[in-house]
Formats: structure tokens, sequence, C-alpha cells
């Protein structure tokens, strides 16, 4: 079981994954745009956060780098899901905590996405 924010503007969208992230056995909590994804990862420090690339306030990438930026959150995966965002432009600057899902996406394949980030944080951790 992992903490995970989740980040859309798409209130549906919003509602089906923190459906399939439950059904999973996380936790889930759901914001609805970036500004507030970031307050909320700076107050909640979760395992994982999944963020729209395209929302008001700041996108996802805007969220991302601040975050890299944060010797606190700067290991934090981050899933983006974007459905124009290529992987060239989440990799600049380039981290290894980064994953990309395009969108529209299958809910296997985030669920999928958010284990393998898991997964490689627990084994980052046990590493250092």
């Amino acid at each position: 079981m992992a903490t995970i924010i989740a980040a859309d503007d798409d209130p549906d969208l919003r509602a089906i994954v923190a459906a399939v992230l439950r059904r999973a056995g996380h936790v889930v909590t759901v914001e609805e745009d970036g500004a507030a994804a970031l307050a909320r990862v700076r107050q909640d420090r979760p395992d994982v956060l999944i963020i729209d690339n395209q929302m008001p306030h700041m996108t996802g990438l805007e969220v991302r780098n601040t975050l890299r930026l944060d010797p606190e959150t700067a290991n934090l995966p981050i899933v983006l899901a974007s459905g124009s965002l290529r992987a060239e432009e989440l990799n600049d600057p380039p981290s290894p905590h980064d994953y990309l899902v395009p969108k529209p996406f299958q809910s296997r394949h985030l669920l999928e996405t958010v284990e393998t980030a898991l997964a490689t944080a627990a084994l980052r951790a046990v590493r250092h």
C-alpha cells in the first residue's frame, strides 16, 4: 500500500484514476490543479505523484521541475500523464524518478507504471 496524490483538472478522469488505485490497495488524495498538487505534496509527502501535464495554475511539468529543485522532494517518483508531452521534454533535466504515461491510457498501464515507480524507489532506498 502506498500513499498517492493524483492531480487532474478533469473530474471524471480524477475519479477513475483514484478508483483504480484504491482498488489496488493504495491510499489516494486527489487535487484539481498543479498549484494544489504541489502544496499537497509538500504537506503530505506521498510515495508517488500522478499529475496531468495540462493543468490550471501550474502544468505538471512545472510542478515536476519545482519538486526536483527541493532536496525534500527531489527523489519523489512522479508519473506525468499527457497527450502531448514527449519523453525528451520530460528528461530536461533528466531524472530517474520520472515516468511518462501517454493519454489516453489504459488503467492497467497506469497501475503498472505506478508499481514500477514504487518498486524502483524501494530498490534505491535499500541501496542508500
